[in-house]
């Protein structure tokens, strides 16, 4: 028994304690990723505009994992029918501003960033220099954080956060589902279910934009293949894995279109349900609810999968005697980096290293896996596709 004699079922425990565990994760996996950016910061490297716009993904994934998902009803009012509420109205209104802040960053920079990857390829002129411009990057950096302070900003002048009946605080009206009750007027919010209706438009929207503009990527991607391949060098025939260069392209795009799917899956199955007006079961209820807890609260530690996946490739492809904890140390950068450095200047830059997909780091959001800049006087008419493929 708790809160006022309610007694809680083992479903209702469950959607408190399980976004913790994955909160946790995602808050240790974008503090990895925020701590790789300063280090390349510190070593004075030059920080492409992908990966700025990774840094404020990270960021808010790490805000919401901590805020939503780690204290999940802790901030909930106590008053409140939820397992674990220790908060109040304040409390509430807080975490839900982050939540509903930097829900809206993610989802529109990982629009931004869809956009920004195809135009990199496409336009021969988008050169580094010029995604350096104030106008670019306040158009990609700004416009995610406008649109999500906006809309935070806005729903809680209007009181539109309360607890939403799963885990945390959101957008919802109080007491909670009065919009489906005409005998229970509703005190605060009364057009949250318009508000949340608005919110599934605009995710359904940026995930189509992302499957349009990453298709429209490997379209060209491969295109430029099939025309480079009319004119490769003689030191590509034989080599394996020609013709396979959009490759690292193709399937890097894809992971981090599967990253930001499945946190994403309950709130498009909501978002059809609530556009269509099609109502769940009890039991498909329970499912969504599920797939939203367990899903969710994985965002930042899926993100850092991806980032940190084909460096620990490249460093097991370039040490295949060394143990999987020195891997993940080096890929990590946890050795000093000299150490790093130094040990790396004896190995021989691979000839694959523009065709083969493992020898690539993260080409959505790094530069580093420019080899290519030191081959350069071995294919000089290839040079200009491969350069496309990376900030």
């Amino acid at each position: 028994m708790d809160h006022q004699g309610y007694d809680f079922d083992s479903h209702e425990k469950a959607f408190a304690v399980i976004p913790k565990i994955g909160g946790v994760l995602s808050i240790i996996g974008s503090l990895l990723i925020l701590r790789d950016v300063f280090l390349k910061f510190k070593e004075h490297k030059t920080i492409p505009l992908t990966t700025k716009i990774m840094t404020i993904i990270t960021v808010a994934n790490l805000f919401i994992g901590f805020w939503e998902n780690f204290l999940s009803t802790w901030m909930v009012p106590k008053d409140s029918i939820a397992f674990l509420a220790s908060g109040n109205v304040t409390s509430c209104n807080f975490q839900a501003f982050i939540a509903v802040s930097m829900y809206m960053v993610v989802e529109t920079a990982y629009t931004m960033l869809s956009v920004l990857y195809y135009i990199t390829v496409v336009r021969r002129d988008w050169t580094t220099q010029k995604t350096q411009s104030l106008t670019v990057r306040f158009s990609f950096l700004g416009l995610p954080i406008i649109i999500g302070l906006g809309t935070a900003i806005s729903l809680l002048a209007t009181q539109q956060y309360n607890f939403d009946g799963v885990y945390s605080c959101g957008i919802a009206s109080y007491p909670l589902n009065c919009h489906y009750n005409k005998d229970i007027p509703c005190t605060r919010a009364p057009n949250a279910e318009y508000i949340l209706s608005g919110l599934f438009i605009y995710v359904l929207a940026c995930f189509a934009v992302i499957i349009i503009f990453l298709s429209m990527l490997l379209c060209k991607v491969r295109k430029q293949d099939a025309e480079s391949e009319r004119y490769s060098c003689e030191y590509l025939k034989g080599v394996k894995g020609e013709g396979r260069r959009s490759n690292p392209v193709a399937f890097q795009s894809l992971r981090y279109l599967t990253a930001f799917f499945i946190p994403n899956i309950a709130f498009i199955i909501w978002g059809v349900m609530d556009i269509s007006n099609i109502e769940l079961s009890d039991n498909g209820w329970l499912i969504a609810v599920y797939l939203y807890v367990i899903l969710w609260p994985l965002f930042g530690a899926l993100n850092s999968l991806v980032y940190f996946r084909l460096r620990y490739l490249n460093e097991k492809k370039s040490n295949p005697e060394a143990t999987w904890s020195s891997l993940i140390g080096k890929t990590l950068s946890i050795h000093p980096p000299s150490r790093r450095s130094t040990a790396n200047e004896t190995l021989p830059p691979p000839i694959s290293s523009l065709i083969d997909e493992d020898d690539l780091y993260s080409p959505l959001f790094e530069d580093e896996s420019a080899y290519g800049s030191n081959n350069e006087g071995l294919l000089s008419s290839a040079a200009t596709a491969t350069d496309n493929y990376s900030l």
